[in-house]
C-alpha cells in the first residue's frame, strides 16, 4: 500500500514538474520577445541607455494625430441608441443617458459657451507660451456626473480651455487657484457653492457660476438583463429604436423610464443662490438652461495639436497643487494608444464604475477609454456605504483602482473570512493554502473548478469581475497575489503620472510579475534613469531616477514657468521623482521615490515608501507613514488605525482583559490619548515586528518609536482625492512627536540617554 501511494507520489510530482517546464518554457520564450529595444546608446556615464517600445518606428506609423472629438463624436454617433452612461444613487441605477442624447448635450453646452445670453468666457493674456499666451478659461470644480463629462467634452469642441480641480480640494486652494488664475466662470456642485461664496470677498474676479447638478431626473428607472439589443425610451419611440436596432453593439440593456419629475428642492436652492448672489454681480446659471437648446453644429475651434485644452490641478501629496497644461495632441496620444493595449482588447471594458475622482487624470482617461468602446459608464453613489453594492452591481469585468482601494477590498475579504464558522472557515483555508503552495497554476486551477471557493467569494463582490487594474502607486506584491488566489483573477500593474496624461507603462497580458510595472504603451515614449544615491544606472540592469518624455507629456506647468523648468533634463526628459529598475525585457520595477529615500545617521539607507507599505498590509492599519532623518538612528512612524478592526484584532488576541475595553465602550475608549499608552504600542509593535521577519530587510529597518492614531484620515485631512497620503501635511500636524524622539537621539549622542519610551 506504502509503496502504491509513493509511486502516484512520484508520478504526480514528475506530471506537476514537467507542466511547470512547459509552463516557464512558454512564459520566458514570451517574455524574451521583450517590450522594448535600445533607441540610443548612453551619452553620459550616470544615465543608461535611452530605451523605446520594440518596433517603435512600425507602430509610430499607426497613429497620426487627430482631434480626440473628432473621435468620439463618429463613435458616438454611430451608438445613437446605446447606454452611455449611468448615474447610481444608493447603489442602485438612478439616472441615464444614450450616447446620442449625451451628444446633444455636448454640442449643447459647447454652443452656450460660445453665446449664452449675449455674455461668453473672455480671452485673458497670461504670461504662457502656450496658446500664445492667450486662454479662455472655464474652472471645473465638482465630483463625478454625467454634466462634468458633458462640461469636459463641450469645453474641448468650443476653444474653452478647461481649469480642473479635485472636488476634494480644500477652500483655501481653491481661492488660492481661482485669485491666481483670474478665473471668472467656474462650473461648481451645487453642494460646493455656498463653502466657496462665503470666501467671496477674497475672489475679485469670479463673476459666473454654472451649477452641475441636473435639476430635472427621471422618477423612476428600472433596469433588466441583456435580451434585446434596443432600449426603451417610451412607446412612441419603440418602431424608432427598432429601425437603429441593427446600429446598436450586442451588450446594450433595455432601460425603462416611466417619467421625469423636477428636483424641488434642488430648484428652490439655486433660485435662492440666484437671488440673494446677483446683487453683487455674481451670475448663477443652471445646467439645465446652458443645455436647453440644442444644435446638431459639430464645429471645433481649435483643431491644433498644441492647444491647451485642459489644465489639470495635481493632487498636491507633496506641496501646493500645479496645473499640468495637457494639449490636444497630448489627449490623442494618450487615449489612442491606450485603447490599443492588449489587455483592453482582450477582457471587456464594456462597463465601468466611476468612482475615482474624474478630475484625476488616471479616473478620467479611464472614462475615455470606455468611450473609445463605447461601453457603458457606471457613475458611483458617491456614498461608502453603498460604495460595495455599487461594486456588484456595475458588474465591470475590468476594475481600476488605487492600491489603498485593493488593500481595502482584501482586508475586508480576509475579515469575512475569519468571522466563517470554524468547520467551514478550516476548509475554505485549507484550499486556499493549496492554491497558494501550487503559485495559482494548473493544479490550483482544478482545485477552484472542484471546490468553487474563489467563485463564491467573487460572487459577494462582482461575479462579472476577471481583471484589477491598479495605478496610481504601487501595491503590494503580496496583496496582488493574494487578490488573484482569492477572486479567482487576473491582475495588472501600470503607472501613470497626470504630467503624460495618464498611463505611461503597464504589463501585457502574459506578464504575470506581480513585482512589476510593464513596459511603454505609445510608440513616442523615450525612457532611460539616472543614477542616484546608492542606484547606478550602471548596473546590469539599470537602476536609478527615471527620465521620459512622449507624444502624451505635457506642456509644462500653468504660471510655473520656474518651476517647469526645474523638472527636466537639458535634453527634454522630464524627471519623474520615481526610482525604478529597467529589466533585461525592458519593463520596469518600482524601488521607491527618491523623496521617500532617506539616510539614518549611520549612513544607511531606508525606503519609507516600501515601509510604508509593508506595515499597511496589517488589517487594522490604514495608513503608516514613516519618518526619518540622518539624526536619527532609525525610523519612527505615524499610524493610523481602524478602530472596529483594531477592536477585533485586540478581542481574537484575549487583549481586551487587559486593555480595559469592551464591544460597549471600544469607541470612546480607543482615541489617541489611550491607544499611546505602552500596553498598545508594544502590541502593535508586536504585530509590525511579525510583518518585518517575513522580509530580507536589515534591521535599520526596525520601527521602535510610533504614534498611533484612530483619528479619520480623509480627502479633508491628510489624502488626497486618488487616497494617497499628504505625508508632508501628517509630518506638519505630528511634529510634536517628531520633535520628541529626535531629542531622544540627540540626548543618546551627548551620552544622556532617556528612559522614557514613545
Amino acid at each position: 500500500m506504502c509503496f502504491e501511494i509513493n509511486s502516484l507520489y512520484t508520478i504526480f510530482s514528475l506530471i506537476f514538474s514537467l507542466f511547470n517546464m512547459l509552463t516557464c518554457f512558454s512564459y520566458f520564450s514570451s517574455v524574451n520577445k521583450g517590450y522594448s529595444e535600445i533607441f540610443e546608446e548612453s551619452e553620459k556615464k550616470d544615465e543608461s541607455r535611452v530605451y523605446c517600445v520594440k518596433d517603435h518606428k512600425k507602430k509610430d506609423l499607426k497613429y497620426s494625430y487627430n482631434h480626440i472629438m473628432k473621435i468620439f463624436y463618429e463613435k458616438f454617433t454611430l451608438s445613437n441608441y446605446k447606454i452611455a452612461l449611468v448615474e447610481y444613487a444608493n447603489g442602485v441605477p438612478h439616472y441615464y443617458m444614450t450616447y446620442g442624447l449625451f451628444l446633444r448635450k455636448v454640442l449643447s453646452f459647447s454652443n452656450s459657451l460660445n453665446k449664452y445670453e449675449g455674455s461668453n468666457i473672455p480671452e485673458k493674456i497670461y504670461n504662457e507660451e502656450s496658446n500664445n499666451g492667450k486662454f479662455k478659461l472655464l474652472g471645473l470644480y465638482g465630483s463625478n456626473s454625467i454634466n462634468w463629462l458633458v462640461t469636459d467634452l463641450g469645453a474641448m469642441i468650443s476653444g474653452v480651455t478647461t481649469l480642473v480641480m479635485h472636488s476634494k480640494f480644500s477652500i483655501d486652494v481653491i481661492v488660492d487657484i481661482l485669485n491666481e488664475t483670474e478665473l471668472e466662470w467656474l462650473c461648481i456642485d451645487l453642494d460646493l457653492v455656498e463653502g466657496l461664496l462665503t470666501r467671496i470677498n477674497e475672489l475679485p474676479h469670479l463673476k459666473t457660476l454654472i451649477i452641475l447638478d441636473t435639476l430635472l431626473k427621471p422618477k423612476e428607472i428600472n433596469t433588466k438583463e441583456e435580451k434585446e439589443n434596443n432600449i426603451k425610451i417610451n412607446k412612441s419611440s419603440i418602431k424608432k429604436v427598432k429601425k437603429e436596432k441593427s446600429k446598436l453593439e450586442d451588450n446594450s440593456e433595455d432601460i425603462t423610464i416611466d417619467q421625469f419629475e423636477c428636483d424641488n428642492e434642488k430648484l428652490e436652492r439655486v433660485n435662492v443662490l440666484k437671488e440673494k448672489w446677483s446683487k453683487v454681480g455674481i451670475n448663477i446659471i443652471s445646467f439645465d438652461d446652458m443645455t436647453k437648446y440644442e444644435t446638431a453644429d459639430f464645429n471645433i475651434k481649435n483643431e491644433s495639436p498644441d492647444f491647451i485644452t485642459s489644465i489639470v490641478y495635481t493632487s498636491g501629496t507633496s506641496g501646493k497643487p500645479k496645473g499640468v497644461m495637457l494639449s490636444n495632441k497630448n489627449f490623442y496620444y494618450g487615449v489612442v494608444t491606450t485603447s490599443d493595449h492588449d489587455v483592453l482588447r482582450k477582457f471587456s471594458l464594456q462597463k465601468h464604475l466611476s468612482y475615482l475622482p474624474i478630475s484625476h487624470v488616471y479616473a478620467r482617461m479611464f472614462v475615455y477609454l470606455i468611450f473609445m468602446s463605447t461601453g457603458r459608464i457606471n457613475i458611483w453613489s458617491k456614498d461608502l456605504n453603498f460604495f460595495s453594492k455599487d461594486i456588484f452591481n456595475s458588474k465591470d469585468a475590468v476594475l481600476g483602482g488605487v492600491p489603498k482601494v485593493f488593500c481595502r477590498i482584501y482586508t475586508n475579504i480576509m475579515t469575512q473570512l475569519d468571522n466563517l464558522p470554524v468547520c467551514k472557515k478550516c476548509i475554505v483555508k485549507g484550499v486556499l493554502f493549496l492554491r497558494r503552495t501550487f503559485k495559482n497554476g494548473c493544479f490550483s486551477k482544478g482545485l477552484e473548478k472542484v471546490t468553487k471557493v474563489s467563485s463564491k467569494i467573487r460572487q459577494k463582490i462582482n461575479p462579472n469581475l476577471e481583471v484589477i487594474l491598479n495605478g496610481g502607486g504601487k501595491l503590494s506584491a503580496k496583496i496582488a497575489d493574494e487578490l488573484c488566489i482569492l477572486l479567482n483573477i487576473k491582475y495588472y500593474q501600470g503607472y501613470g503620472l497626470t504630467e503624460f496624461t495618464g498611463p505611461i507603462f503597464a504589463q501585457r497580458i502574459i506578464d504575470t510579475n506581480s513585482e512589476g510595472m510593464g513596459g511603454p504603451i505609445c510608440p513616442s515614449i523615450r525612457y532611460k534613469v539616472k543614477s542616484w544615491e546608492t542606484y547606478k544606472a550602471s548596473d546590469s540592469l539599470p537602476k536609478g531616477e527615471l527620465l521620459i518624455k512622449s507624444n502624451a507629456m505635457f506642456n509644462g506647468y500653468f504660471l510655473e514657468k520656474e518651476f517647469t523648468k526645474n523638472c527636466f533634463t537639458q535634453d527634454g526628459y522630464f524627471v519623474t521623482g520615481d526610482v525604478v529598475q529597467i529589466n533585461k525585457d525592458g519593463s520596469l520595477t518600482f524601488l521607491d521615490r527618491s523623496k521617500g529615500l532617506i539616510k539614518l545617521s549611520q549612513g544607511e539607507y531606508i525606503e519609507t515608501d516600501l515601509l510604508n507599505n509593508l506595515y499597511s498590509q496589517i488589517s487594522f492599519i490604514n495608513n503608516c507613514v514613516v519618518y526619518g532623518d540622518d539624526s536619527m538612528d532609525g525610523p519612527l512612524a505615524i499610524i493610523s488605525v481602524d478602530k472596529s478592526l483594531f477592536f477585533k484584532i485586540l478581542k481574537d488576541d484575549n487583549m481586551l482583559e487587559k486593555t480595559g475595553i469592551d464591544e460597549k465602550n471600544y469607541i470612546d475608549k480607543l482615541t489617541d490619548d489611550n491607544i499611546n499608552n505602552n500596553i498598545f504600542v508594544d502590541y502593535v509593535k508586536v504585530k509590525m515586528l511579525e510583518v518585518y521577519k517575513k522580509t530580507n530587510l536589515n534591521r535599520y529597518n526596525v520601527i521602535n518609536h510610533i504614534y498611533l492614531t484612530s483619528q479619520m484620515w480623509d480627502t479633508t485631512n491628510y489624502l488626497t482625492p486618488t487616497l494617497k497620503v499628504k505625508r508632508f501635511d501628517v509630518f506638519k500636524n505630528y511634529a510634536f512627536f517628531i520633535n520628541d524622539i529626535k531629542k531622544i537621539y540627540e540626548n543618546k549622542l551627548k551620552g544622556n540617554i532617556e528612559n522614557g519610551r514613545k
